[in-house]
Formats: structure tokens, C-alpha cells, sequence
């Protein structure tokens, strides 16, 4: 319990993560170790390129696999099969009971957002849910469009739980899954009409190469949805973020092994360079703060409690982070960004 309620203090600046002192995972901003909050800020820089050409990071790949291994049974246990935010607005405020429907309508105001239509001569045949966790968006879009869906993941307990899944829903000849590196899909250029990347494109050490890929694989006319946390768009005069931020980053890329973070602008970016069309973008923080409050307060129960401390180290470190999102999102910092685009005909 000691552990958790210091997390919780935070948010109002009274606790420090002092006794994390040893390197947890690359962040991406540098080799540097995560450093307590009393380390010399020098120590931590933004790369100048976010476009990366280096080589995948293996320990990263390897860190984000056995993260999620152990993690995702908690999260289906108290959160259900979909393992992204929820989506809030005047209409639909935040309540208690409301936070599951909410992540399907983060699923249905993507879709709308992009234009994607559930006309059954538009609606999509084949889709590919990029970071498919344990299956839910797969299963969804499945039923909704009635298309054939793969999905891929670094974590091979995903995958088995989300066959065992769609087997159990009666899906398993709709949708599939296997373990793969987003960034080296295993798929042939140009068959899917829909690539979907829900709270994926986070953990991608090279955002370009990220997005060429889901373009690679996208049937010409195809669309192409990321729904990502991204870090606020830099002012002109800005080379790089402040470096009280990049501290605070630094914290949240290692307990979930995140590497480089980049804007929605440089995302639209990319996606110019590739000459793909449609580009639109948004920013949905103010949708998706309500459901990190909801994520403690599911903590702060004796199911929540037992489930965390059942689970392992890695999990137990997310939960401790999750101040530090709110706080992120607080200030500005952190964006839940939506991007979407369409491959040339």
C-alpha cells in the first residue's frame, strides 16, 4: 500500500520517484539512465532527428513484450478486452459506470473522425489492427464491418489470449493473430483497406518507419488511422522540448517502455512525405483525461490491489506512473492525438 498512496501524492508535487536509481529501459531520448528527479537535467536530451534510421532497438522490443506478458491479464481482469482510453465529451460525461462504453466510443469516433463508414459498399474487407493487445478492437471491427482482421502484437501471451478470445466469440475464422514487429509487418504490400493503430504508435523507436509500413501495407485508396500519445507541437522558436518536460517524459518512457515521442505535426509530416492524402489530424486530450482518474480509482480496490501486486514489478511500476500522465496532461504536455490518411489510388 505504502507504494501506491506515494504515487498518488504525486500529482501535487509532495512525493519523488527517488528510489528508482538504476536504468530501467532506452527511453529513446539518449542511453541515459533514469535518473532520480535530483540528477542534473543536463543529463537528458532530445536526439535532434526523431526520424531515426538506426536499427530496431531488440532490448526494447524485448522490454515491451514481457511488459505487456505480464501486465495485460490485470488489465483484462478490472478493464475488460480493450486496452486504450476512453473518450469523454459533453454528451458523454465521465462516470463510473461508464468507462468501458466509453473505450468503444473512442473505436466509433475514430472511425467517424476518419470516415470510415459502415456502408456496405464502402465499409472495409480487410483490416489490420497494428498492436493488437488481446484482440478487442480486432474483434469489434470484425463484427461491425463483418471484414476479415489480423492482428498483430510483440507479446506472444496476447496473442494466445486473443485467439482464445475470438475462438470463444465465434470469430476465429474472421480474425486472426500472430507475434510481430510493427515496423517489419509480415504482410505483402497492399492488402488492407483499413490499417488501424490504436495506442501503438508510442512505442515505436522510428515514427517514420512506422508510418511507412502501415502505408506499405495499405490497399491503394486505403485508410490509415493512429491513435497515439504524442508530445505538444514545438513553438517556432522551439528546437526541442523544455527540459523539465523531457524529465518528465523520460519517467513515463521508462516504466513503459516507450522510446522517442514525437507531435502530431511531425506525424502529419511524415505522412506528407509519403505523398499520402487526406491528412487530418486532432487533438482529443481534454476527450481522454477522465479515464487515467478512472484507471486509479480501479487500482484503489481490493480486487485492483491484489490483481497489481499478483502481477509483477513491471506492472506494479506503470501503476506508479500513471500520476505522472495526468500531471503531463495537466500541464500541456502530453496530447492524445488522432491521425488519419489515405493511400493514393
Amino acid at each position: 500500500m505504502a507504494p501506491l498512496f506515494l504515487a498518488c501524492q504525486l500529482n501535487t508535487g509532495a512525493a519523488h520517484f527517488t528510489f528508482f536509481r538504476r536504468p530501467l529501459a532506452s527511453t529513446g531520448f539518449g542511453n541515459t539512465a533514469f535518473l532520480p528527479r535530483t540528477a542534473p537535467v543536463a543529463l537528458r536530451r532530445i536526439p535532434a532527428r526523431l526520424m531515426s534510421t538506426e536499427t530496431v532497438d531488440g532490448g526494447l522490443n524485448e522490454g515491451i513484450a514481457e511488459f505487456y506478458d505480464e501486465s495485460s491479464g490485470v488489465w483484462e481482469y478490472i478493464w475488460g478486452d480493450h486496452m486504450h482510453h476512453g473518450f469523454y465529451d459533453e454528451v458523454f460525461p465521465a462516470s463510473i459506470a461508464d468507462h468501458r462504453a466509453a473505450q468503444i466510443r473512442m473505436i466509433e469516433q475514430a472511425l467517424s473522425f476518419a470516415g470510415v463508414l459502415d456502408d456496405p459498399l464502402k465499409k472495409p474487407k480487410r483490416i489490420v489492427d497494428v498492436g493488437c493487445g488481446i484482440g478487442g478492437s480486432s474483434r469489434y471491427l470484425a463484427k461491425k464491418f463483418g471484414a476479415q482482421v489480423q492482428g498483430i502484437s510483440l507479446s506472444p501471451v496476447q496473442v494466445n489470449r486473443a485467439q482464445d478470445l475470438a475462438k470463444a466469440e465465434g470469430l476465429a475464422d474472421k480474425v486472426s493473430f500472430q507475434v510481430a514487429d510493427a515496423l517489419i509487418q509480415p504482410f505483402a504490400d497492399g492488402q488492407f483497406d483499413l490499417v488501424w493503430s490504436m495506442e501503438s504508435g508510442e512505442h515505436m523507436p522510428n515514427k517514420e518507419k512506422f508510418v511507412s509500413e502501415l502505408a506499405r501495407v495499405a490497399m491503394p485508396g486505403g485508410t490509415i488511422i493512429i491513435v497515439t500519445w504524442c508530445h505538444r507541437d514545438l513553438s517556432p522558436t522551439e528546437e526541442q522540448l523544455k527540459l523539465s518536460e523531457i524529465n518528465l517524459l523520460n519517467n513515463i518512457c521508462s516504466a513503459y517502455y516507450l522510446p522517442n515521442w514525437c507531435s502530431a505535426r511531425d506525424y502529419v509530416n511524415i505522412a506528407k512525405s509519403l505523398s499520402l492524402e487526406d491528412i487530418k489530424t486532432a487533438d482529443w486530450s481534454e476527450n481522454v483525461v477522465p479515464f487515467w482518474r478512472a484507471v486509479i480509482r480501479s487500482i484503489f480496490t481490493w480486487r485492483g490491489i491484489i490483481s497489481l501486486f499478483q502481477s509483477g514489478w513491471k506492472t506494479i511500476r506503470g501503476a506508479l506512473i500513471i500520476p505522472l500522465m495526468i500531471s503531463g496532461y495537466n500541464k500541456g504536455l502530453i496530447k492524445f492525438a488522432i491521425i488519419t490518411c489515405r493511400k493514393p489510388e
